[in-house]
């Protein structure tokens, strides 16, 4: 199956047919103060797999998703009605930060479950965050003598916008993978 021919356009469109019936059940949501109805991520995750052609990588350590060419990839959503920063792991380490440096990235703005849009970022592009946080985690370290570990720290969406691919929405479908064949 090759990226957006006749069999992945019909899933698309069978998914979007699909998702749009979701708007009645976000709306009734709100009314008891629920403002995300795709709590951990579920439905965001699956429109990105469905929308990118990705597999997933279920449990929750390790990548995300893999892309056709064999590529691990770091999903990251923010409902910006909530807040203008995503967020990264709860359990941010060096371990972890090494992975980080291998994966793509891939961020979802959405508007409670109106997806907005989605950038594909390098690695090396969120380099000036990786080695802040190594920074944090080595200082307490140091304080602590042990190994410690971050809570959710953060990358901007403006950082997004500055650094990132446009990959949806867009003219032409775009394979984020091949827009970050270089890393």
């Amino acid at each position: 199956m090759a990226y957006y021919d006749q069999q992945h356009r019909e899933k698309i469109t069978y998914f979007n047919s699909m998702w749009s019936k979701l708007d009645g059940i976000e709306k009734l949501a709100r009314i008891y103060k629920i403002n995300d109805i795709a709590q951990d991520n579920n439905l965001k995750l699956l429109q990105t797999l469905v929308l990118f052609d990705f597999q997933n990588q279920p449990g929750r350590e390790g990548s995300d998703a893999i892309d056709r060419y064999g590529n691990a990839w770091e999903l990251k959503t923010v409902n910006i009605d909530l807040t203008s920063s995503f967020s990264t792991n709860h359990h941010t380490n060096l371990e972890r930060i090494a992975v980080f440096r291998q994966e793509r990235w891939l961020f979802s703005t959405y508007r409670g479950i109106s997806l907005q849009e989605v950038y594909a970022v390098s690695p090396a592009a969120l380099e000036q965050y990786f080695t802040k946080w190594e920074e944090a985690i080595r200082e307490k370290m140091a304080e602590n003598n042990k190994n410690v570990h971050l809570n959710n720290p953060k990358i901007p969406l403006k950082y997004v916008h500055q650094v990132g691919i446009k990959v949806y929405p867009v003219d032409s479908p775009i394979d984020p993978a091949k827009v970050l064949q270089v890393l």
